[in-house]
């Protein structure tokens, strides 16, 4: 099976500090996979360049075959990579279903996309209204 998203040999630097040195990694399509490790391992920082909110240093990161490293934040979300983080930071101002729906960049949310999201988040139901 072919990664979806790869990483081999990402460093990153962050001001005078080397943050990330030598990540190697790989997501098969279809499959869930989780960074896991103790406070300061580097699982957010990994994230963070993936998704060029932080540009790796060297190294090659891809995407469904395609090279993202030197992308900027946007295109690489366009590609279908997301990031939320765990401040998990919504607008405070709008409801939850504002929220949803401005999350919701590929189309509408009709009852079929809405099920599949409340089987992962049963809480947000009662809160849908």
């Amino acid at each position: 099976m072919t990664d979806l998203l790869s990483l081999e040999g990402v460093h990153t630097h962050v001001g005078r500090y080397h943050i990330l040195q030598g990540v190697d990694f790989g997501v098969a399509e279809g499959q869930t996979t989780m960074l896991l490790g103790r406070n300061g391992a580097g699982k957010t920082s990994t994230l963070r360049t993936i998704m060029g909110l932080w540009q790796a240093s060297a190294g090659l990161i891809s995407f469904d075959g395609q090279r993202i490293e030197k992308r900027a934040t946007p295109d690489i979300a366009r590609l279908g990579v997301g990031y939320v983080p765990e401040s998990m930071a919504v607008f405070s101002d709008l409801s939850v279903r504002e929220n949803l729906v401005l999350a919701a960049r590929d189309g509408p949310l009709d009852d079929a996309r809405l099920d599949w999201i409340f089987g992962f988040f049963p809480a947000l139901r009662r809160f849908w209204l």
